[in-house]
């Protein structure tokens, strides 16, 4: 038998296995999809829409980016100008920020908050901040 050390006790709760067991709580993730409306403003126009969602402090928040009219797609394959609102479903604040949208995978990054949407992280996607490497 192992020879423990005084104070330590087998039934602490710092050294448990309990936790192998658990499955990790998922915070955030993310969909993309396209369609073309029927009726509106861009009735007959392809539209790309990336929605997410992200745990924060216990709040769920909804996210919600959509191409418009003042969307161009450059040579590289991203959209400019994407809109996206992101909405707290507890309180009902709303906030709008412009992002940029990859055609191709439905990413969208918004530089201002150092926050990305992405469908195709795996898992179901990712929604949060992401880090700047130089």
């Amino acid at each position: 038998m192992a020879n423990y050390s005084k104070g330590y006790n087998n039934q602490n709760k710092g050294y448990s296995n309990n936790n192998q067991n658990k499955q990790k709580v998922k915070h955030s993730g993310a969909k993309a999809t396209t369609y073309t409306p029927t009726s509106g403003p861009n009735q007959g126009v392809e539209q790309h829409l990336t929605t997410g969602w992200r745990l924060s402090k216990g709040e769920l928040i909804a996210i919600k980016c959509v191409t418009t009219s003042k969307s161009n797609l450059s040579d590289k394959g991203w959209f400019g100008s994407v809109a996206c609102t992101f909405t707290n479903t507890k309180t009902g604040v709303q906030s709008f920020h412009w992002g940029t949208m990859q055609k191709n995978g439905g990413k969208v990054v918004i530089d201002g908050m150092a926050f990305v949407i992405n469908p195709r992280a795996k898992n179901g996607g990712y929604a949060g901040t992401f880090l700047r490497s130089n």
